[in-house]
């Protein structure tokens, strides 16, 4: 009997911020004891800081370099979603053809439809979607400066963003399609309550250092007009706020991934179901003079969360390196099933404990090139100085080398 597979992505959510994973705070309590049955990865990283360059290196297996997909949207070339049409593999596509019920209780966009035969949003999205969907419309508003943006946001009262949906309301509809199949399942899940501006969290007055101090250390004014955006768009008054909020929405998350793993384990489903819990990228909170931007390939930027149940392995930590990339090819491994992609299955590392990567290969979905290789104790990036399409400033040099031995926080340039 195939087994059932749910990958549940939680948007921005970093390692560091999980006591999983060492935070003196415990925001996942309840994904310490899914945790417990499964297999953590603490070296796992993503293949792009972007979340649309993350999402089709998972579902096609193939680095940014290898499917030509490298920038986020609105930012992405005609050419790159040119060569979309050439990627011979799709995960939703292929388990759809094994005979798999392939289900998004999330609403998806763009290309990431492909494949599933029910996603939130479907009506919604064959009606033409909402204009700040449009890549042209999207751009002019977050070029605007932040007087112009916050008087077109309260005018409009929307974001440039696609319609919210809380874990859940995700998480409902998730167990109401499971007990409705009739078929093993593909159950995707993209949770953004995660992500700025953190929806799910309770606004909070906390004491910390103000947007004027914030501003007073960067001497970029398009990275300070973007910065106040932010400021704007979640109405707080300190850093130390928007880390609250954040907690609160891992907290909140944490939860409800939860609840779904009880309604698996009361329908008798869990030891049939590979279950997946990850991001498609971080974020930076003023590390590297970067706030609420993913622009860079720090680890603050890449460094994501992998906890993999998988029917018949018990639960362990895993310290070798490892990518998002590995997930597809992991899962068609399990189904024996093969096809010649960039991703490398994670089973024999489960098994023998003995590396299957020597590197990771990163990719800024943020700038105009900007790559960068990982090992286990060094990084490299290697940038062309182009600008950061969000915030405006350049991250970084256009060489950087880091000992990560000696430098975690990757503070000292060594090129």
């Amino acid at each position: 009997m195939k087994p059932n597979i749910v990958l549940i992505i939680s948007d921005a959510l970093r390692p560091k911020d999980l006591s999983l994973y060492g935070y003196k705070i415990e925001t996942d309590k309840n994904i310490k004891k899914i945790a417990s049955e499964s297999i953590v990865f603490e070296k796992n990283f993503s293949t792009s800081n972007a979340s649309d360059a993350s999402l089709t290196s998972l579902f096609s297996g193939q680095l940014p370099k290898t499917s030509g997909f490298i920038h986020q949207h609105p930012f992405m070339r005609k050419e790159e979603v040119d060569k979309l049409r050439k990627i011979k593999f799709w995960l939703p596509i292929y388990l759809q053809k094994l005979g798999y019920n392939t289900v998004s209780a999330t609403p998806l966009n763009l290309w990431f439809k492909k494949g599933f035969n029910y996603y939130i949003g479907e009506k919604e999205a064959k009606g033409g979607g909402k204009i700040l969907n449009i890549p042209i419309i999207k751009r002019i508003l977050l070029a605007l400066p932040n007087w112009a943006y916050s008087l077109g946001k309260k005018l409009v009262k929307i974001r440039a963003s696609p319609q919210f949906y809380s874990a859940e309301q995700i998480i409902n509809l998730a167990i109401t399609k499971i007990a409705e199949s009739e078929k093993p399942f593909f159950l995707f899940m993209h949770l953004t309550d995660t992500h700025y501006p953190y929806h799910s969290a309770k606004k909070k007055n906390v004491k910390g250092k103000s947007i004027k101090k914030i501003l007073e250390e960067i001497k970029v004014a398009s990275q300070k007009e973007y910065i106040k955006k932010r400021f704007f768009d979640i109405k707080a008054g300190s850093l130390e706020e928007i880390k609250r909020r954040r907690d609160e929405s891992i907290v909140f998350v944490d939860k409800q991934i939860y609840r779904l793993y009880l309604f698996l384990k009361k329908s008798k489903l869990w030891d049939n179901t590979i279950f997946i819990i990850f991001s498609d990228h971080g974020d930076n909170f003023g590390e590297h003079q970067i706030y609420f931007c993913r622009g860079g390939l720090y680890d603050t930027s890449i460094h994501v969360p992998l906890i993999i149940h998988l029917p018949g392995f018990k639960g362990k930590r895993i310290k070798e390196l490892t990518q998002s990339v590995d997930i597809t090819p992991t899962i068609l491994e399990i189904l024996e099933e093969k096809k010649k992609i960039d991703g490398k299955s994670l089973i024999s590392l489960i098994k023998t404990g003995k590396p299957i990567r020597d590197k990771v290969i990163l990719s800024d979905g943020f700038c105009e090139k900007r790559i960068g290789i990982r090992t286990k104790t060094k990084k490299t990036i290697s940038s062309d100085e182009s600008r950061c399409y969000l915030c405006g400033a350049i991250h970084g040099t256009k060489k950087e080398r880091y000992d990560l031995k000696k430098d975690s926080e990757e503070l000292i340039n060594l090129a």
